[in-house]
């Protein structure tokens, strides 16, 4: 009876061995997170401590053009990330990060020199072209802009990259009130990214463009209002009209 009891006691003890070897490589991989995840951590930390700074800073009196700006101290810990870990999905965080931070301090020309060193094939142009495009609107000048954006869209190895070129072009064109070209523009993306969500945001903007410009008629619609009323454009013709876009978005 002692060694039946025994020769149970055994087998569990050995079931419970093969278990926990089994669970060991499980255990290891869950246990260590994956190095792309433990920079993605770093990074998402630096970026918080950034915006902290910059907070404090604003806060205290502080101005977006002073040298001793904290992003400018940021700006350059994240370039030189970037130069530390080339090709890795964190570097295109850092770079899309100094990028900003140098467009927070107006440091255009910095950032056109920073921008000249990336080759077009480097998968953070997607976003850094974006953040240049809002530079050259916070300066009120687009030439740099177009001419980098231009060369992207017949460079860039991406082609969501070239998308976002093209389609960036058209906003700067829309922004100085060059409709010819903003129009041009918004229509070689919507034919050449067809399905895109560059395409169909590109699409909206052409029809804004064609019926929702300054001094045009309002584009003539029938509606049922939330009391199940009818509402028409047309009803109010000859009146003064207010009408308020907004989205649930």
């Amino acid at each position: 009876m002692a060694q039946k009891s025994f020769t149970r006691l055994f087998g569990s003890l050995l079931c419970l061995l093969l278990l926990a070897v089994a669970a060991l490589p499980s255990i290891a991989q869950t246990g260590k997170p994956k190095r792309s995840d433990r920079e993605k951590a770093r990074l998402d930390a630096m970026i918080a401590q950034a915006k902290k700074e910059e907070e404090q800073f604003s806060k205290s009196g502080g101005k977006s053009d002073d040298a001793h700006h904290p992003n400018l101290k940021w700006a350059a810990t994240f370039w030189r990330y970037r130069l530390k870990h080339p090709g890795t999905t964190a570097t295109t965080v850092a770079t899309t990060q100094t990028f900003t931070l140098l467009s927070r301090t107006n440091s255009f020309n910095e950032m056109q020199a920073k921008a000249d060193t990336l080759k077009f094939d480097d998968p953070a142009w997607e976003r850094v072209i974006h953040v240049l495009l809002f530079a050259s609107m916070r300066a009120k000048e687009y030439s740099y802009f177009i001419t980098k954006a231009d060369a992207l869209t017949q460079s860039a190895a991406d082609p969501t990259t070239r998308a976002r070129a093209r389609f960036d072009i058209a906003d700067a064109y829309w922004k100085q009130g060059n409709i010819a070209q903003a129009r041009a523009n918004f229509q070689t993306v919507i034919a050449q990214y067809p399905k895109t969500s560059y395409a169909e945001e590109a699409e909206g903007n052409v029809r804004e463009i064609d019926f929702l410009n300054v001094g045009q008629l309002g584009p003539p619609f029938e509606r049922t209002t939330i009391n199940g009323d009818r509402l028409s454009l047309a009803d109010f013709k000859g009146k003064v009209v207010v009408l308020k876009f907004w989205g649930t978005y």
